[in-house]
């Protein structure tokens, strides 16, 4: 196992020292050998810093003047660039030695065959719960208009089934057939009625997911009035799966609401604590209990076994197994996970039974050591990914984009074969899925969103490092330490760091020990962000790969309170110090007016979120500059007039969602129709704004639609006197290829 994790990480160094500079320096690679598995992040961050500070020697002249001028202070005025370079390499490699000499290897086995989804043919032990659900659903007492909307609660520990339970009735055919609406919410422990109203209309309403963030600026009665308006007339299933905390106005406010649609629509709700089942007051309650052994060895067999000639052979070993996984369907689903995917016929089901983690005190409960056995049997590079994941809260609701940018954005996602990033990120997701670290994943106006389990968030939690991920639940002075966080554990360099600012509270001055840190978010209430705080941030942080400063991204739908975005009018000069940054998120700085031109020194930047940046009066000229950039969000920035022409430069952008484009003439300055022409790699649906005084028939060629291979479709708004063009003059001199849908709105 530890030979797999070394040619991990001396394959991500042949990547970062592929130049010919680096090569006299692979003796050091040596180090590396016994390195245990938590530090391994620790050592592949460091190195990446290494790297990432000599390279930005070649990359800015400014920079490598100044570095190699200091440099030359101690050594011979004759010293090269390049010796220089390896000098500081080597240097900064020698400080490491400490760090990655005389730690014990792990002997845990690891397996990384290429993972499926199995799925499970029945409902192993509550066929029988499900079929009463649907009976009271059928019933003529659901349907009895005299009383209040019906409740139907489902309550059982962690684990039990519930959420596969109530989906499993919500897509019977019986229940399809009775409801104009069948409504799913993830709720978390935060019972936010804002949140549960925007995720109910975007179901009703059928929107994209992006949607999502741009309800967040609408006002809480507003949200409710248009639910009323869309249930009223149709008999709907409101299912809030996974209620952790009871509010009693919010939850009232939401009944009230559902009252207004026909006779016979309900709620059903599933819920681990038994407190909240009892608060809400529910017409009908089913408590799930645990399985018996025989049940969790019948679950266990069916996902398990490869091969259905190895039953009798595995049987006691099975059985075994079963017994430890002590009544619970998930955990005898992810422990048969675990061995498929190990495959290695009857020893595989050997090795499972007879690993020392069993015995482990460390970890006392029989679902952790089972969960901690799948984890081991991840991938090094899909368990990165799936670590990753500590710092979002329990609960946490995610689309695969988001997820897949945020992978992408730490370099997790680097392919030795040349696979795009998107289709490694797919491959990756697909085996977390496989090895059940999902407890659903759906499709949200046609965006796949997915929630971990919360067992496996435990799991995870547990095992990443203190010193990798912090979580702050309120910050109210103006100064932070972060190497003050606790005195168990030395904290060698904070790494990637949620800020839960409390109310009231500005946005740190200083933030002591952020040099090493990788991923900066900020969940406020309202919070003043000043751009010397920024500025501050911003001189020290250069490894920084990720900053979410925004309040309507997939992050604080879940994180933070709804309806309130952080003050943040400057972004300060000094951005262009992030030299490593990937993913940037302004989301919801609806004062914000202006973006310094140096953000466009962000070479490496990846990904910009500028979503309800409403008072944004314009774009940085210089955006041409952000060659690497994948993903550019503009959503409700509704001041922006016009698109800087550089734009049409940004050839990786595989999602742009919104756009203004002259459509009369080639203009020098602005971004016109034909710009289009190169951004062959563009995804999904793009919505663009029409303006000039007419179609020119050779911008509309030049647009090069026909190469748009992963383009589906594109939603047209026409504005100024090109209004008065017919749409099929348009449609015609576009000359969409057949399978791209154009749209005019």
């Amino acid at each position: 196992m530890a030979d797999e994790h070394i040619s991990t990480v001396l394959e991500q160094l042949r990547r970062i020292m592929a130049d010919e500079r680096f090569r006299n320096s692979e003796f050091q690679i040596n180090l590396l050998r016994g390195i245990t598995v938590h530090a391994l992040d620790q050592v592949l961050y460091n190195i990446e810093d290494v790297i990432s500070d000599v390279l930005h020697l070649g990359v800015s002249t400014e920079l490598a003047a100044a570095g190699l001028e200091k440099f030359a202070s101690t050594q011979s005025k004759a010293a090269s660039a390049e010796t220089a370079t390896l000098y500081i390499l080597r240097k900064r490699l020698e400080e490491l030695e400490e760090v990655l000499i005389g730690n014990p290897h792990e002997s845990h086995p690891l397996h990384s065959k290429r993972s499926f989804f199995v799925k499970l043919s029945k409902l192993y032990g509550l066929d029988v719960v499900k079929k009463d659900i649907i009976n009271v659903i059928l019933g003529e007492s659901f349907r009895d208009s005299s009383d209040s909307i019906k409740t139907i609660i489902i309550v059982g520990m962690e684990g039990t089934g519930k959420t596969y339970l109530a989906r499993c009735t919500c897509t019977d055919c019986q229940v399809l057939e009775i409801f104009d609406n069948i409504i799913w919410v993830n709720v978390s422990d935060d019972f936010d009625l804002g949140k549960i109203a925007r995720k109910i209309i975007l179901s009703l309403e059928g929107l994209e997911h992006d949607s999502l963030r741009l309800l967040t600026l609408v006002p809480l009665q507003s949200l409710l009035d248009r639910i009323q308006r869309k249930i009223v007339n149709k008999k709907s299933l409101l299912v809030l799966d996974g209620v952790g905390r009871y509010d009693c106005d919010d939850w009232e406010a939401l009944r009230a609401v559902f009252q207004h649609g026909m006779s016979g629509s309900g709620i059903l709700v599933t819920t681990h604590e038994h407190s909240v089942a009892g608060a809400m007051e529910s017409s009908y309650k089913f408590c799930l209990g645990k399985l018996s052994d025989e049940l969790c060895w019948m679950i266990l067999r069916e996902v398990g076994l490869n091969d259905d000639t190895l039953e009798y052979a595995v049987e006691d070993i099975g059985r075994e197994l079963a017994r430890r996984c002590e009544g619970l369907p998930f955990a005898a689903k992810v422990l048969g996970d675990a061995i498929r995917h190990y495959d290695f016929g009857i020893r595989g089901w050997d090795v499972f039974l007879r690993n020392c983690i069993w015995k482990s005190p460390r970890i006392p409960k029989y679902m952790s050591k089972i969960l901690s056995l799948s984890y081991c049997n991840l991938p090094l590079s899909v368990r990165r990914c799936l670590s990753y994941w500590a710092i979002f809260p329990k609960s946490f609701e995610i689309s695969k984009t988001l997820l897949v940018q945020h992978w992408m954005a730490q370099g997790y996602l680097y392919s030795s074969d040349n696979l795009e990033m998107e289709l490694k990120g797919e491959e990756y997701f697909k085996c977390l899925e496989a090895h059940s670290c999902f407890q659903y994943c759906t499709r949200d106006g046609g965006m796949l969103t997915c929630k971990m389990h919360s067992l496996v968030h435990d799991c995870v939690q547990s095992l990443s490092p203190y010193d990798l991920m912090m979580r702050f639940e309120s910050v109210k002075q103006l100064t932070l330490n972060l190497s003050s966080w606790t005195e168990e554990v030395k904290v060698v360099g904070t790494h990637h760091l949620v800020m839960m600012i409390a109310q009231g509270a500005g946005f740190p001055m200083d933030i002591s020990g952020a040099e090493k840190l990788r991923t900066l978010v900020a969940v406020t209430q309202g919070c003043l962000i000043t751009s010397q705080a920024l500025s501050n941030l911003f001189k020290q942080s250069k490894h920084l790969r990720l900053l979410d400063l925004s309040l309507t991204s997939g992050l604080h739908n879940c994180f933070g309170p709804s309806g309130q975005g952080n003050i943040l009018d400057e972004i300060p000069v000094e951005i262009c110090r992030l030299i490593n940054l990937r993913y940037l998120s302004l989301a919801g700085s609806k004062v914000l007016k202006i973006l310094p031109e140096t953000l466009c020194d962000l070479h490496n930047l990846q990904s910009l979120d500028l979503t309800g940046c409403s008072s944004l009066r314009k774009l940085p000229d210089g955006m041409g500059k952000l060659m690497n950039l994948r993903y550019f969000y503009t959503w409700c920035c509704s001041s922006i007039t016009s698109y800087p022409k550089g734009i049409s430069c940004l050839t990786s952008l595989r999602e742009l969602t919104n756009v203004i484009a002259r459509a009369d003439h080639n203009d020098a300055k602005e971004f016109t129709l034909g710009d289009f022409e190169k951004l062959n790699n563009l995804c999904g649906h793009v919505r663009v704004k029409l303006g000039g005084n007419a179609m020119d028939a050779d911008e509309a060629i030049r647009a090069n639609l026909w190469n748009k291979k992963d383009l589906d479709r594109i939603r047209i708004n026409l504005d100024g006197d090109i209004g008065k063009e017919s749409q099929d003059v348009i449609k015609k001199a576009l000359n969409p290829p057949s399978d791209l849908n154009i749209e005019f709105v």
